[in-house]
């Protein structure tokens, strides 16, 4: 008896596996590799204590460098809205792509962590404020 498939449900895709390369290891990386190690040492002779306190430290340097930057990084976005936000109602001159603006500070935005000032209903970045009047 021969039987037939009626779908293609079971066809694999190439795209579906597609990984994109990760740059940077973060402590989650960081970790996997450490729980490897362990799990791969010789048991009749295992790693050294020292050298085991040693990456427990390095594990939680990371995770404190790591909490750090993320705390630093919402300090400056908190900054630079901050400085935004007093802009309002200001003449101000925002240089983009080699011309000059000049017009009023409208309103302030925060779009994907950058800060942007609004001039004649265009949004701007913060860095492209060039003068305060």
């Amino acid at each position: 008896m021969e039987v037939t498939s009626t779908t293609n449900d079971y066809s694999y895709s190439a795209e579906a596996s597609k990984r994109d390369p990760v740059k940077t290891l973060d402590k989650d990386a960081f970790l996997q590799l450490f729980v490897t190690q362990l799990q791969n040492q010789d048991p009749t002779s295992p790693q050294d204590t020292s050298e085991f306190i040693a990456q427990m430290a390095q594990f939680t340097m990371l995770e404190q460098l790591t909490n750090m930057n993320e705390e630093i990084a919402q300090l400056k976005l908190s900054q630079e809205m901050s400085q935004a936000s007093a802009l309002i109602g200001h003449q101000v001159k925002i240089t983009s792509d080699g011309n000059e603006i000049s017009g009023q500070v409208e309103k302030v935005t925060v779009t994907n962590g950058v800060v942007n000032v609004y001039v004649s209903g265009t949004a701007y970045g913060l860095d492209q404020v060039t003068e305060v009047q």
